[in-house]
């Protein structure tokens, strides 16, 4: 009976008289007194599986309950018997299951003691925790990391010194400059314990349990295996270190590395034999040999050694150092007709490679410099494309080597030729052609001399750190084939605050203004949720299970059937279908197994505190005027589609349109433009024809809701010779007091007899401002100013078309019924820029069309003393006192109120927002930088480092969709969203960029609304939402409850005053000098704003970033100018000086950096070694389409 378990026992009732022997004794049953007593469906699958020597029975009537009957069922394991009975049969299989649902397991059972009604059944299905839990609670109650309980398990000396360093909190780890928190020690302890005692864990898939006699089995319930010995794998040497976002994961990572410096990886142990020589070698060698063997880290005992006796054993050092430890895999011998690798040796070094974004790789440098002592590390920075990886024996003297992603992915050329062409595995017989008469073949067949080999397949690295690495789970991008199939490394690591999608540590969440602790948060999201826990996440961390870490079982293998992640993490309550009935405690050891986090309430920091306010702001006349355009489009397309057909907003087939449509809506409370008067007319015209046609399905309140929204939008919006003017020209208006009488009405939008105020473009505005500066020295500064008016404005007076031609092209204008297109398309392309004066000393900051001549006159105006307006000037009493956007009123008053202490991060959506707010800081001499989406990684990685580390720059306008991306500005402590985001995690996330470690400040952050708007209904309507609703609507357009706000849309009153006013404005906090201003001929040293990539800036000023723009081209022709063997786009003009944009230039680093290897013997195809890199100057000429 040793190979068979005590699974439990069958209870029926008899009716034959009671036996002694049956009261007292266990027997045996065989087949034919089981076919006489036991249930019809119960004696059938008992007596299949008894036959065939699966089960064994033993039966006994219940001494207390006489009439009753007990059979004991055994079972053989599953891993006993095999060479007698067989385990395949899923014939077997079923009846054994079912079997195993009817047995009663419970102890006094078994003992022949049954009781009715109180029987203990057998789960058969993967057990799970009696609280449900979901996968967001599971993250954010993994215990917290402690390496000290450890200590004692770590065979290694050398890495249980370096866990001690770690631990002890008396001392600062050698070679690091910052005092780590306890719980960056303890975080970076468990990464050392992970990869020095990785030991051996049961498979995830086998529950232990334990049967009605008290021993122990182990079982699989996706396929009912019962087994007496555990199956056990390696542990996971590495894992996901998740510190929530700001918490010092860099750091954490790079005190693992100054502590394991010089460690090297263990030799596998298929390859780790001693080896046979031909001869009897020197001491020396063999004393060599055997410390390679042993991944002894030599030099940290001939440094104890040099301390303490000043011996620099410098022969045995150079012995050692000439002696790299290496190992052969031996070629694999699959059939004769198969190409076969040769023999390749793999040198083992002590280098960690780090594989970051593109984005943040000098923010992993600055990191490096700001923690670590000088000389402490040896690094080597991959970011350039164009050089080639230094050879695999260079590579081994570096402790760090750091790959930009894009730079990563250029190694999975490796085995191809230029063209891309791999060597088959079948050889192929040559078919090329003869020489001449020949017997010679002129042969181009590829060859293995052609084929570019990596150097990084050549090393075994100590480990793999990547960076923001949850997408790693697509698991077939380049960078995930080079770090899987390519690189071999003992220990991998995925560093990010968010491993899988939608996976944020509670105290992100709590950026929400409707929680207030960790507590209320874990609650609301507490339990298994089919609609969130099914896909997503789970998908991305299986995916990285299996891929990238190489977890057992989860990883693939040749030598056995892929075991299937979402099988077996899940209790499946049905033998064939997949049911998701909640997480099975497989899951939650996975997990465990996987991922290193500290619990909020075992980090011993406290950050400063974070405010959260929504400013609500009443409109100015022009933004109702704007919010109403856009309700009479809602408004006509429902009505006049009839709310049926394909043309209505919301029907199935325009969701493309439909989120066109509100994506500009929302971007409509800050400012738009994109309106004309030809597309309101046409609005209108079809809205009145609808009107006017008979048997339509109109009712009479929808009849009179389009009525009132015309004369709320139309009426005001034709009468307006502002809006008209800014519609023109695509301008955000502003508004300025006290401007010269004689020059005022040429630079007005409006006609008015007061001209003490008007109303302009900020375009405009620029250029007067430029005009005025750069002649304060000059008696008259504004003479000639009105003529220049005359030609800034030609595009906002010209004359509209006439009502006829505007009627003939309605149809065209309108893509869905009562939808113009310029609704649904981005705003439109903002005109050209021109520079008014050829004399023009100042460098234009926001167009990089600059004249050699004018940048030579603005370095001498640069190198003089700012002129200024005197006192008495007419123009030195010029205002800036307000604009036509609240939010750029308020935005910009709030800016000039902090960013003198304080710096300011401001999240936008949409690029034209970036352009009116850049201008607007721009005609205030206030510098910043632009960090848009589609800016060349290098740049945005600049900018980064720039905002941080520069004193000048005191705003960083960023795109929200980058708030995600593992930045670190915690340099800023004012944080604006211009917009609401409404998605909680992208919110929490952008906040995290400024509330983070190293925010010595107060975190305030406001987010900007409009009140009575569908902007503030949008938000109101988000906060409600449940986390679940959040995931299920893709687009928050999807969401029933935004889709009922934004149908039920009405227009905001305007009055006769707003109307008849001239200069309607939202004024500023404070009027602000606009000629004159101190500074200006600094002006706000934004070297490369320029690069923003906006649909709505001229294609002169923003390059290939701006494909809308479509006007023609100016200036002189292209000329090519060449910088080594990099190629640039130029003018036949010179670059305008600007700033360099490495913060720590080649000269300026420490010597241990290294920029990139010497040796260009292993460059991948198409690369090239350039003989210097590019300067800042010769970034400003690599912006494509420069006018």
């Amino acid at each position: 009976m040793n190979d068979y378990l005590a699974l439990g026992c069958l209870c029926f009732k008899v009716f034959s008289p009671l036996d002694d022997e049956e009261s007292s004794v266990w027997q045996e049953e065989s087949i034919d007194g089981l076919a006489s007593r036991c249930p019809s469906l119960v004696a059938t699958n008992t007596a299949r599986l008894l036959g065939a020597g699966w089960i064994r029975l033993e039966s006994r009537r219940c001494a207390e309950r006489p009439q009753w009957m007990v059979l004991r069922v055994y079972v053989l394991f599953h891993d006993a018997g095999h060479s007698k009975v067989g385990r395949t049969n899923t014939a077997m299989l079923a009846a054994l299951d079912a079997i195993a649902r009817e047995v009663d397991i419970s102890p006094h059972t078994w003992q022949g003691s049954y009781v009715p009604g109180h029987e203990q059944r057998f789960d058969v299905y993967a057990s799970r925790d009696d609280q449900d839990p979901s996968l967001y609670f599971l993250f954010n109650t993994l215990p917290s990391p402690s390496p000290a309980e450890r200590l004692n398990d770590i065979a290694g000396k050398y890495a249980r010194e370096a866990l001690e360093d770690l631990l002890d909190e008396t001392t600062t780890l050698e070679g690091l400059k910052t005092d780590l928190f306890p719980y960056q020690r303890r975080s970076a302890g468990a990464m050392l314990c992970r990869e020095a005692v990785p030991g051996a864990i049961l498979d995830p898939r086998l529950e232990a349990r334990t049967a009605p006699d008290g021993s122990t089995f182990y079982y699989s319930a996706r396929d009912c295996r019962f087994l007496r010995d555990p199956i056990t794998f390696e542990a996971c040497r590495g894992g996901i270190l998740a510190e929530t976002m700001g918490l010092g994961k860099t750091v954490i990572c790079l005190s693992l590395l100054l502590a394991t410096r010089h460690h090297l990886p263990s030799l596998p142990v298929l390859y780790a034999g001693t080896p046979v020589r031909p001869s009897v070698a020197s001491l020396i060698d063999m004393a060599v040999s055997a410390v390679n063997r042993q991944s002894i880290p030599w030099r940290i005992e001939f440094d104890r050694i040099r301390q303490s006796t000043g011996d620099e054993m410098t022969s045995c050092a150079s012995k050692l150092r000439e002696s790299t430890p290496s190992y052969d895999i031996p070629p694999s011998l699959r059939n004769r007709t198969t190409t076969s690798p040769s023999p390749q040796c793999m040198l083992l070094t002590s280098a960690t490679l780090i594989v970051v974004p593109r984005n943040l790789c000098s923010q992993w440098q600055s990191e490096i410099l700001k923690h670590v002592e000088p000389g402490a590390l040896n690094v080597l920075v991959m970011d350039d494309l164009k050089r080639a990886l230094p050879s695999a024996k260079a590579l081994c003297s570096y402790d760090v080597i750091l790959f930009s992603r894009n730079r990563f992915d250029l190694e999975s050329k490796h085995g191809t030729d230029g063209h891309g062409r791999r060597i088959a595995r079948t050889p192929l017989v040559c078919t090329c052609p003869y020489i001449g008469a020949s017997r010679t073949r002129d042969c181009h067949c590829l060859r293995e001399d052609m084929l570019y080999q990596s150097p990084l397949k050549n090393l075994h690295f100590k480990r793999l750190i990547v960076d923001e690495g949850h997408s790693f789970s697509q698991i077939n991008t380049n960078a995930v084939v080079v770090a899987t199939q390519l690189v071999t490394a003992e220990n991998r690591w995925l560093v990010s605050g968010t491993p899988a999608k939608d996976l944020l540590g509670v105290e992100v969440d709590l950026s929400s203004l409707e929680f207030k602790d960790h507590q209320s948060m874990l609650e609301q999201r507490r339990h298994f949720d089919p609609l969130y826990d099914r896909s997503g996440a789970i998908d991305n961390l299986g995916a990285i299970a299996g891929s990238f870490l190489k977890i057992q079982p989860w990883a693939p293998d040749s030598l056995r059937h892929s075991v299937s992640f979402k099988e077996h993490i899940y209790r499946h309550e049905d033998s064939r279908r997949l049911t998701y009935s909640g997480f099975s405690r497989c899951f939650q050891k996975t997990l465990e197994s996987m991922v290193i986090k500290t619990q909020p309430k075992d980090v011993e920091i406290t950050l400063p505190p974070l405010s959260h306010t929504i400013v609500r702001l009443q409109p100015s006349f022009y933004d109702k005027l704007t919010s109403n355009l856009f309700t009479l489009v809602l408004t006509a397309n429902a009505v006049t589609s009839e709310r049926t057909d394909a043309d209505y907003l919301f029907h199935k087939n325009s969701h493309k349109e439909r989120v066109a449509l509100v994506s500009n809506v929302r971007q409509s409370s800050f400012h738009w433009a994109g309106f004309d008067e030809a597309d309101v007319r046409a609005t209108a015209d079809t809205s009145r024809g609808y009107l006017t046609k008979d048997q339509t399905n109109c009712a009479m309140e929808d009849r009179e809701l389009l009525l009132q929204t015309m004369e709320m939008a139309e009426v005001p919006a034709l009468s307006s010779e502002g809006w008209k003017a800014m519609s023109r020209c695509h301008e955000l208006g502003i508004v300025v007091e006290n401007w010269p009488d004689e020059s005022a009405s040429h630079w007005s939008f409006e006609q008015s007899s007061d001209s003490s105020r008007i109303l302009t473009g900020i375009s405009q505005l620029l250029d007067a401002q430029r005009f005025v500066n750069t002649r304060c020295a000059q008696t008259d500064p504004g003479e000639g100013l009105a003529g220049a008016g005359i030609k800034a404005l030609a595009s906002a007076r010209r004359r509209s078309p006439s009502q006829p031609k505007v009627v003939q092209q309605a149809a065209q204008r309108l893509t869905k019924s009562g939808i113009p297109s310029s609704s649904l398309g981005d705003e439109p392309a903002l005109k050209k820029r021109r520079l008014l004066s050829s004399k023009d000393p100042r460098p234009a900051t926001l167009s990089l069309r600059v004249p050699k001549h004018q940048r030579k006159q603005a370095s001498d105006a640069l190198e003089r003393e700012e002129e200024s307006l005197p006192i008495d000037s007419p123009y030195a009493r010029g205002r800036v006192v307000g604009t036509t956007s609240a939010k750029m009123s308020y935005l910009i008053s709030y800016i000039l109120k902090h960013h003198q202490e304080e710096k300011i991060l401001v999240f936008y959506e949409g690029d034209s927002l970036a352009f009116f707010i850049a201008q607007m800081l721009e005609l205030l001499n206030i510098k910043h930088d632009i960090y848009a989406r589609s800016l060349r990684s290098d740049l945005q990685s600049e900018y980064v480092v720039r905002f941080n580390e520069t004193p000048d720059v005191r705003v960083l306008l960023m795109d929200v969709k980058c708030g995600a991306h593992g930045l670190n500005l915690c340099s800023a402590s004012r944080v604006i969203f211009v917009n609401p985001v409404c998605r909680p995690s992208v919110e929490a996330q952008a906040i995290k960029r400024a509330h983070r470690i190293g925010q010595t400040r107060a975190v305030h952050v406001e987010t900007l609304v409009l009140a009575g708007t569908i902007e503030e209904g949008m938000l109101e309507r988000a906060q409600r939402m449940t986390n679940a609703e959040h995931i299920e609507a893709k687009t928050l357009e999807d969401d029933g409850g935004i889709r009922e706000i934004i149908q039920n849309a009405r227009c905001l009153p305007i009055t006769r005053e707003e109307v008849k006013s001239t200069c309607s404005m939202a004024a500023l906090d404070v009027p602000q000098q606009l000629w004159g201003r101190p500074g200006w001929s600094r002006g706000s040293t934004v070297p490369q704003t320029a690069v923003l990539p906006s649909a709505v800036g001229p294609t002169h000023e923003y390059g290939k970033l701006c494909p809308k723009q479509t006007s023609s081209r100016e200036g002189p022709p292209k000329k090519r100018a060449r910088f080594g063997p990099l190629t640039f786009d130029e003018r036949a003009t010179e670059p305008a000086g600007s700033e360099a944009m490495s913060t720590a230039s080649a000269d300026e680093r420490p010597a241990q950096w290294v920029e990139e290897g010497d040796d260009s013997s292993h460059a991948a195809p198409g690369v090239t070694r350039p003989a210097t890199a590019p300067n800042a100057d010769d970034l400003w000429l690599s912006l494509k389409g420069l006018d």
